[in-house]
Parts: C-alpha cells; sequence; structure tokens
C-alpha cells in the first residue's frame, strides 16, 4: 500500500532494475537458529549476547576478570578496525589474530616508552589519545576471546558442535548412526541444558519421520534433569518448523540443500571447517532466485509490485520475518564479496536471534497456544 501511495520514495535511477524484495518465514529454517556459533561476531551473541551493539559483561555468570571500565563493551564494525577485519572470522584464526593485536600492541608500547628528547615527548603526547584508545582496544578483545574459551571448554562446546553440525548437513546417515552420541551428550553432565534441549531439538528436525524418535528424545532429557517444558521445546520447535510446516526440504533426497553441504566445502583447510560447514537455507533460496529458478507458487509476487527479473537484480533487500542470524548476515556479506558482482544486498527481521532467544520465542509460542 505505502509502496502504491508514495512511489516517490521508492523510485530508483533511470534505466536500472528495480530492488527486489524476498520476504521469508523463519520457520522455512528452523535449523540455523539453534546451531553453535564459531565465528567472531555470532559467537559473541551465542554465548554473551549482543544487544544494540553492546556486550554486557557485567553479569554474575561471565568468570573472567572483567577491568572495571570494560562491564560493557562496544562491538561496532563503523568504530573498531580489528573487529571489522575479524568480526566473520573463525574461531581457530580469530586467535592468531588475537595473539597477533597484543604483538602489535606491546611494540607501539615499548615505542611510546622510549622518550629520550622533547620531541619525542611531544610526539607520545600527540599519539596518547590514540595510544590509549588501542588500549583499551586490546584489552576489549582479549577479555572477550578469555571468556569465550572459558565457555567453550566448559561447555564441551566443540564435542556437541561437531554432533550439531553432522545431523545438520549429512543428509545421507540414518537416525540410528547418531541415535548413540546424542544421548552421550545429553546424558553429560558437564554439558549446560539448553546445549542439550538444542541438540535434541535438532535431532528431532533432522528425523522427524522415523519412529517413536520425539517421545525418545523427551524421554532422554527429562531423565538427565531438563524440566518437562524445556524437553517439550523438543515437540515444540517441530510444530513450529516441522516438515509439514515447510515450503523447502531442509535434509531429504536429491533437492535437498544442506545434504549436498559437504560438497560446498571441499577443498577448504583446516579443522574449523568441521564446525562451520553449515550453510543456512538462505544460501540456497538464493541460490534458485538468481538462476530463475524459484517457484513462483512457494514464492508469489505482491500483486501491486512490478515483477523483477532475478536474474538483473542489482538490489537485493531480505527480510525474515521471526528474525534472523548472524551466520546468515555472514553469508549475505560473502554473497557481496563476490568477485566481479555489483549486487547490493540488505537483510533484515524483527530482531537478531541466538539458540537461547530461539528457544525462549518457542516456549511463549507455547504458552500463547495454551490460552486459545
Amino acid at each position: 500500500l505505502t509502496y502504491c501511495q508514495e512511489e516517490g520514495l521508492f523510485s530508483t535511477q533511470r534505466g536500472s532494475c528495480e530492488p527486489l524484495v524476498l520476504i521469508l518465514d523463519r520457520a522455512c529454517d528452523p535449523v540455523t537458529p539453534l546451531l553453535t556459533q564459531w565465528t567472531y561476531q555470532a559467537m559473541v551473541h551465542d554465548l554473551l549476547g549482543i544487544r544494540n551493539n553492546r556486550v554486557d559483561l557485567s553479569g554474575k555468570e561471565v568468570v573472567t576478570k572483567v577491568p572495571q571500565d570494560q562491564k560493557q563493551v562496544v562491538l561496532s564494525s563503523q568504530q573498531d578496525e580489528f573487529f571489522k577485519k575479524e568480526m566473520y572470522n573463525n574461531y581457530g584464526d580469530l586467535g592468531i589474530e588475537i595473539k597477533n593485536l597484543v604483538d602489535d600492541f606491546q611494540e607501539a608500547s615499548k615505542m611510546n616508552h622510549n622518550i629520550q628528547s622533547i620531541e619525542d615527548m611531544q610526539r607520545f603526547v600527540e599519539n596518547y589519545p590514540e595510544f590509549r584508545s588501542k588500549q583499551g582496544n586490546v584489552s576489549k578483545h582479549v577479555t572477550l576471546m578469555t571468556e569465550l574459551s572459558r565457555l567453550v571448554e566448559e561447555g564441551q562446546l566443540m564435542t556437541s558442535s561437531e554432533l550439531e553440525q553432522e545431523v545438520a548437513c549429512n543428509g545421507s546417515l540414518k537416525s540410528s548412526t547418531f541415535w548413540s552420541e546424542v544421548c552421550e551428550v545429553i546424558r553429560d553432565p558437564r554439558v549446560k541444558q539448553d546445549h542439550k534441549v538444542k541438540l535434541a531439538m535438532l535431532y528431532a528436525v533432522r528425523f522427524e519421520k522415523e519412529g517413536e524418535t520425539v517421545s525418545r528424545l523427551v524421554s532422554e532429557l527429562i531423565d538427565a534433569g531438563v524440566p518437562i517444558i524445556k524437553a517439550n521445546l523438543v515437540r515444540g520447535v517441530l510444530d513450529y518448523g516441522g516438515q509439514g510446516k515447510r515450503d523447502d526440504d531442509l535434509f531429504g533426497g536429491s533437492k535437498s540443500f544442506f545434504s549436498r553441504a559437504q560438497t560446498a566445502v571441499k577443498g577448504l583447510k583446516g579443522v574449523d571447517n568441521v564446525y562451520t560447514q553449515h550453510q543456512p537455507m538462505l544460501a540456497s533460496i538464493t541460490e534458485q532466485l538468481f538462476k530463475g529458478k524459484l517457484k513462483e507458487g512457494d514464492y508469489p509476487f505482491h500483486a501491486q509490485v512490478p515483477q523483477v527479473d532475478a536474474k538483473q537484480v542489482n538490489e537485493l533487500i531480505v527480510f525474515i520475518a521471526g528474525g534472523v542470524t548472524y551466520e546468515e548476515a555472514r553469508f549475505i556479506h560473502s554473497l557481496q564479496q563476490q568477485e566481479g558482482s555489483n549486487l547490493k544486498c540488505f537483510l533484515g527481521g524483527n530482531g537478531v536471534l541466538n539458540y537461547k532467544t530461539f528457544m525462549q520465542a518457542m516456549q511463549l509460542r507455547h504458552r500463547l497456544s495454551q490460552q486459545h
């Protein structure tokens, strides 16, 4: 309606192609918000939370010693060059880059302490604000990395995450292949309840067709001390984004995108790719979009908005109703970085999800359904 009434607001340059707006439902991919993340920005949001570009480190659950002036820190790619460069980097490489950041700062610090003349003193005073700023920035990233490392080790996240990736990406294996490993993680007292539940939710979405899978998962969770209301999220996620609720096939057969995920990462080096092999469903949808293969029955055009040839699009606006993830933001970034591409991509949604907020949304959805 706004498009029709205020056409001037949406006008584009003469001769250019109209932007394409793609509106998706979070229910088409309930897997991505549940996966443990291993790139810097996504990891911080997953384990510590980012709200309005700020990370709160003042809580009792933060064990790492945090300087008084860094109880709340800003993570912004517009203000922090190191974060801008490393925000999509994986956990393994990130540790090396933070060590290099510390080493560079130590070298700069030695130079600043070598004051032997009036000119040296003047240069130090002129550079002091920048020096202090760098000191704060180094301290911030070291603190964040220390706390992330602690949470990864204490929560056995590498073990559970590798299993999550196998469940999500390996479309050729049967449920029995993973069942004993899933049960081991659920029964492990070192693994936090939320991580047990989200692994069970992923397993349920992946193998919902197979017999008593859901009830067995719920029983395992309850036996491991998980409250019934949380254990029932396994049923809740199927009600929200199970096979009958999705247009696309996430896992099964030749049409599945996730079943081809391992092919997509062939040739990549490093053990960290075991943890980052997953690609969001958004990758498959945009791939089909640019090839002109999206089914109009599943993705219809709005009747009052001009139809656009997707192959000619220079601007793509994606909005996911139900929230977006930083993994999807990373994919959109990579889409724009492709060599020879003039594509501008914008990603939006009603909130940025991590596994905690997604599970809370599932619980709220269940409560609201009980009231009607």
